[in-house]
């Protein structure tokens, strides 16, 4: 893996592009759950030269809205980890979604509440919590969007499907009590992240085995018409692994752990310092990717 500012970096940036996937928590927003001026510009310039942008992240589709529509992150893209994907530019709904089974929630939920984990369960348009400490507060906060709060989530299995279910801790010394909830239940797909500004938190998104990242990417890559070597895909965290490693150019965030830079072909700048700008404008600088009908 090079770094953003070796010479060698420019060779895979000066690829012509035509797809890039952007992971939102700890790339696109920063410790306070929002994004720079800078990273707005640098993303409007980058589809006037005529790349399509789309999520691939944890996120629900409908905390991730507020991005499709202010970055212009339109085309079709992955969501809830790989359970969701969807073209937020067609009226047909799902392009696929794969639940959680009800027992599989069932049993999910009493072992997350033996263990005290905090939880939230997950639909398409809504996500639920039992109770909402200052964990889950932050984390809607850098949602922008407000869970529910019901007595019992057992009481909402099978009136829609689950797309996910998120448990999280708040201390280092938690965090082996999310690996031993995935422990016991192998049949589903954990997938890791963490919080920029609480990097001791742990999250974890648990979907259906379905939800395979590996298949979402190549339906992505079918229904856009592009072949992996013209994909740039950007991440911070366990989970944007199989984009960082199957895009022809992956860009590790320099907020990552290492072993999420060591899968990527770039590592940038921290998400604080604008690292998925700094990439956006040094692809816009080469040849390849002037933009159209743009002075700049």
């Amino acid at each position: 893996m090079m770094h953003i500012h070796d010479r060698d970096a420019e060779l895979l940036l000066a690829r012509p592009f035509k797809l890039a996937f952007f992971d939102i928590d700890g790339t696109l927003l920063g410790l306070d759950g929002n994004y720079t001026e800078r990273l707005k510009r640098a993303m409007q310039r980058f589809q006037k030269a005529g790349i399509k942008t789309a999520v691939a992240s944890g996120r629900p589709k409908f905390a991730a809205d507020f991005l499709i529509e202010e970055l212009g992150l339109s085309d079709a893209g992955l969501f809830c980890t790989g359970a969701h994907l969807e073209d937020p530019k067609s009226d047909l709904g799902p392009m696929a979604e794969h639940s959680l089974s009800d027992s599989l929630v069932s049993d999910l939920l009493k072992a997350a509440k033996d263990l005290d984990l905090y939880t939230e369960l997950c639909f398409r348009d809504d996500f639920f919590v039992e109770d909402w400490p200052y964990l889950g507060q932050l984390h809607s906060e850098h949602l922008r969007a407000t869970p529910k709060k019901v007595p019992s989530m057992q009481d909402l299995i099978g009136s829609q499907p689950v797309l996910k279910l998120l448990f999280a801790v708040t201390e280092v010394g938690q965090h082996r009590l999310l690996y031993e909830l995935e422990a016991r239940f192998p049949a589903v797909v954990f997938a890791y992240a963490k919080m920029a500004a609480k990097p001791e938190w742990l999250f974890v998104s648990v979907i259906s085995d379905q939800g395979c990242k590996n298949q979402g990417f190549d339906q992505l890559l079918a229904y856009h018409q592009v072949s992996a070597h013209e994909t740039i895909a950007f991440g911070d965290a366990q989970s944007d692994k199989v984009f960082l490693q199957r895009a022809g150019v992956g860009v590790a965030m320099g907020n990552a752990a290492d072993d999420i830079k060591a899968v990527a072909d770039i590592e940038t700048l921290p998400v604080w310092d604008d690292g998925v700008a700094l990439v956006l404008e040094r692809v816009l600088s080469l040849s390849n990717h002037r933009p159209h009908n743009c002075s700049a």
